[in-house]
């Protein structure tokens, strides 16, 4: 063979095994360029990824310093949610489970207009110790030994319609008024008031009648 010096038939069957090679290595070539295809989907999946990744540690972020108006608080006063509606936190709920206002110290559940129909709880307790308020001053009995308008029947309009039992706010004296409701701790002060009238009244009639000073 005149190119490769080899007999014809040798020649032949080199040429046919170096042709069957650069079939191979056009295969191979190819399949190189379909993985480095692969490979840069793969990247651009991955960048895509990554970036929905941020944008979502992001809005956690977000979230967690209350942009929702709500957010987790955990400082040296302890675990705590805190909801801020208008940009102020305002209510708290602690991980021992006390929901307590924010200063100015103030929390109302729901309003004269948009009340709530029933509270159920097992027990009240109205914070009253001295060392939280100002102006403390005796009332005069003239003010306190008022009388009270007789229990009403009703159903409400908005509600389950049951009948309920209770006061007329309008129908209250002032003293005992709060809005368009009236005040429960005023009204239990003032029957606690008057149920120490009437003990004391008892205990001097049966110190009159049985003959002793009272």
């Amino acid at each position: 063979d005149g190119e490769t010096g080899l007999p014809s038939g040798a020649a032949e069957r080199v040429k046919e095994r170096i042709r069957a090679l650069e079939r191979e290595n056009s295969l191979l070539r190819d399949r190189i360029a379909l993985l480095d295809n692969e490979n840069n989907l793969l990247r651009n999946k991955i960048s895509l990824l990554e970036t929905e990744n941020q944008q979502l540690k992001n809005r956690i972020g977000l979230i967690e310093n209350g942009a929702l108006g709500v957010r987790k608080v955990s400082d040296a006063q302890g675990d705590r949610v805190e909801f801020m509606p208008g940009g102020a936190a305002i209510t708290q709920l602690t991980a021992d489970g006390y929901l307590k206002p924010i200063s100015p110290n103030i929390l109302s559940v729901g309003e004269p207009v948009n009340y709530l129909n029933d509270v159920i709880t097992a027990n009240v307790t109205i914070a009253s110790m001295r060392v939280g308020k100002e102006d403390v001053m005796d009332i005069p009995d003239r003010e306190v030994d008022i009388p009270l308008p007789k229990p009403k029947k009703y159903r409400r309009r908005e509600g389950r319609g049951e009948y309920e039992v209770g006061f007329i706010a309008d129908e209250l004296p002032p003293l005992l008024r709060r809005g368009s409701g009236y005040d429960l701790k005023a009204l239990v002060a003032v029957l606690a008031y008057k149920v120490a009238k009437l003990e004391a009244a008892l205990r001097f009639s049966d110190s009159y009648q049985l003959g002793q000073k009272p």
